[in-house]
């Protein structure tokens, strides 16, 4: 039910998703009479076996506090979605509805995985040399050094699992490269990051080397991660509509647009903010993924494909008993 657009994009999304990915069902959760609405105007017939509505009135609302949310709100849709990967009903939640609901539902519903405290909020960039993991983007907007080292260690063990690189190469995002830049937090982090076994950490990056694919994992605050977020959209927003623009008016311009109509639509392809919809909310015991709130039905899909992926990787069960050996190594230390 969240989202800009509700029922009336995911669940067509859901459709799509579904006839691509044969072995994957679905538990759908929201208000009765729009969501078998949006079933029957999307000719959903072939995949209806594989769909399983389930029905609540309650709503979340944008101003809803996160305690109200806990308090009153645990039979919302959302709510139920998340006692449903509790259960093991489900091997995954997806929702675009409200973030802060979410986490604190999230939390209540699902709990943290050994040794951490929050989770943060992962999504994928595109760089020059393949992908690159950034956490947080907006769950936590102040964070402590030893949050911000949490953040490291699943980012980084996230990449080994998901990507197949057994070191990955982790940076700070920082207003600068050199060791004596950043506040207090950044430089207790990087120290906390230079002594953890399980982060390979290469120091800082700024903002404009993110994209370079020197990094597999970038780290921040939630108030930079999202700002940074943001400020990516909307730049790739603009060259995709500049380049548009340059190959409109003139008969030379629209043949060069045709003669070049290959790379081009890749390029937009890659550029297209759409295409890397859907972040983990990582460090939950439960695979939670959240879709921006704007999506519509291509970029809610490409959503459901990454909760696709989270869910066969089962990334809780992966990463808990390595989070629990370092708690348990930690311990032995101190000890010694």
């Amino acid at each position: 039910m969240g989202g800009d657009f509700g029922p009336r994009a995911l669940v067509p999304a859901l459709v799509e998703s579904l006839r691509k990915h044969p072995s994957v069902s679905a538990l759908v959760f929201g208000e009765q009479r729009a969501l078998e609405m949006a079933l029957n105007n999307c000719s959903a017939e072939d995949v209806l076996p594989r769909i399983i509505c389930r029905f609540s009135g309650t709503v979340i609302n944008d101003d809803d506090s996160a305690s109200n949310v806990i308090r009153s709100k645990r039979d919302s849709s959302m709510g139920l979605a998340l006692q449903a990967v509790a259960h093991g009903d489900a091997h995954a939640c997806i929702s675009a509805g409200h973030t802060s609901a979410l986490m604190a539902l999230g939390l209540s519903i699902l709990k943290t995985l050994p040794g951490i405290s929050r989770p943060a909020i992962c999504t994928l960039f595109p760089s020059h040399q393949g992908r690159c993991y950034m956490l947080d983007l907006g769950a936590n907007l102040d964070c402590s050094p030893a949050q911000l080292n949490q953040f490291a260690v699943l980012g980084s063990l996230t990449t080994t699992e998901l990507d197949g690189i057994s070191q990955p190469r982790v940076r700070l995002l920082n207003v600068g490269q050199e060791v004596s830049k950043g506040n207090g937090v950044i430089k207790k982090t990087a120290d906390l990051l230079e002594a953890d076994p399980l982060v390979n950490f290469c120091g800082y990056v700024e903002g404009d080397g993110l994209f370079d694919g020197d990094a597999q994992v970038v780290v921040c605050d939630g108030f930079s991660g999202n700002v940074a977020l943001k400020a990516t959209e909307g730049a790739a927003r603009m060259v995709s509509g500049m380049v548009a623009d340059m190959f409109r008016g003139s008969w030379l311009n629209r043949l060069v647009a045709w003669l070049l109509r290959g790379p081009m639509d890749a390029l937009k392809s890659d550029l297209d903010p759409a295409r890397y919809n859907g972040a983990y909310l990582l460090g939950l015991n439960g695979v939670v993924v959240k879709s921006h709130g704007g999506a519509d039905a291509i970029a809610f899909g490409h959503a459901l494909d990454v909760a696709i992926e989270a869910a066969k990787h089962n990334l809780p069960e992966v990463l808990s008993p390595i989070l629990q050996s370092r708690i348990d190594n930690n311990q032995t230390g101190k000890s010694n």
